[in-house]
């Protein structure tokens, strides 16, 4: 939703104030079909009313014009003309000509909406904006959550129904550049190390860094609390390491990926390894390639991810079919991306499944098509999705 800031003094102007109060009411305004916001001063000394509100919003004071108040606690009251505001129980007003009204309902109570559109933001206000409300609107096709700045034409169909939900919070620990994400606050370092792929039964040094302060050493049995302001990530090194021995954190060679593989993902510099999965109640063996921090464009909710890519037995001859994020990704506004609600377990952490696969020109070429043709795969579908 755009807004767009008034200063006091115009405010003032509109409608016929010349003193320069010490303290001023902040007015939200909302009069188009846009649900543009547009923020006015009124000083405390005055007591609006209705009339006021049309005024500000440079509307006439007629009796066809509609005045909403949009109340904290959730929901609305309509103003009369020269009813006197309450304005603790709500700053943000809707106006309109009122010569039509949409119908719709937000946990079965019912509203009637003087604008064609409403926004996410106005329909969580509604239901009581509080910090972790998430709306979902309901059709025939199922539940669809409505992001913050999304715009919801009331128009196309009979009574909109909406419900809402309380989102569960979430927090983001960053082991080894794995980034996890949890709906607890408080972590044993232990388990974070099982789902970020580590052995926490093997000897190793384990660090707590915090921002501003020195890095605390901490044991696997140690309780991460991630209500804490400043914790940015765990990092690991393994105990006894002596001169001549491999990187202590050199990444897993389960198995050999194509001579060219190899070399391409080495030239671009990316930490990559290659693991076996065994499902012994399916009596399936699936092999991965893990990509760490790989970079996602902007305008996902993720920054970095752990890209993982099925390399089948029969590779090159058959394809590299889909790709795999931990943590999941969805879009910057909350909104989810389509097609990715298949589920791979690859060390112990579960990892969102993109359905993308090839067809027509784009089908599979043994010939040609490798581990470097499939991430330009990724990156384009990437791409196609903060386009649509």
């Amino acid at each position: 939703m755009n807004t767009h800031s008034q200063p006091a003094a115009n405010s003032q102007h509109e409608i016929g104030i010349h003193t320069a109060p010490s303290f001023v009411h902040e007015l939200h305004l909302i009069s188009d079909e846009q649900c543009t916001l547009r923020v006015c001063a009124l000083p405390t000394a005055l007591e609006p009313t209705g009339e006021d509100i049309l005024s500000l919003a440079g509307r006439p004071a007629t009796p066809e014009q509609v005045v909403l108040q949009l109340l904290h606690s959730g929901g609305m009251e309509s103003i009369r003309l020269d009813e006197r505001i309450n304005l603790t129980q709500g700053n943000k007003f809707v106006v309109s000509s009122g010569d039509r009204m949409y119908r719709f309902t937000i946990d079965g109570k019912p509203y009637e909406w003087p604008h064609r559109f409403i926004s996410g933001e106005l329909l969580r206000t509604l239901a009581g904006n509080h910090p972790q409300t998430e709306i979902e609107l309901i059709d025939p096709d199922g539940a669809v959550v409505v992001a913050f700045n999304e715009r919801v034409d009331l128009a196309l169909r009979g009574v909109e129904t909406f419900v809402s939900r309380i989102k569960p919070q979430t927090w983001t620990l960053s082991i080894q550049g794995v980034l996890l994400e949890y709906t607890q606050p408080e972590v044993k370092v232990a388990e974070a190390m099982v789902r970020a792929g580590y052995d926490p039964n093997k000897s190793w040094h384990i660090y707590l860094i915090v921002h501003g302060q020195q890095k605390q050493e901490i044991t696997s049995e140690f309780v991460v609390d991630l209500r804490q302001p400043g914790i940015e990530k765990i990092r690991l090194m393994l105990r006894d390491v002596n001169n001549g021995e491999c990187d202590p954190l050199a990444p897993a060679r389960a198995f050999q990926l194509l001579p060219k593989d190899h070399q391409y993902l080495d030239t671009l510099g990316l930490n990559w390894e290659t693991v076996i999965e065994h499902d012994a109640a399916a009596g399936a063996t699936r092999r991965w390639l893990l990509i760490h921090d790989y970079s996602l464009p902007g305008g996902f909710s993720q920054t970095k991810v752990l890209l993982a890519l099925e390399i089948v037995m029969e590779y090159p001859a058959a394809q590299i079919d889909m790709f795999y994020f931990l943590p999941f990704v969805s879009l910057a506004n909350g909104q989810e991306v389509p097609s990715t609600q298949v589920r791979a377990t690859i060390k112990g952490a579960t990892f969102q499944g993109w359905s993308r696969h090839r067809s027509g020109s784009s089908a599979w070429d043994p010939s040609c098509d490798s581990v470097q043709t499939q991430l330009a795969l990724v990156e384009s579908c990437l791409v196609k999705e903060l386009s649509e």
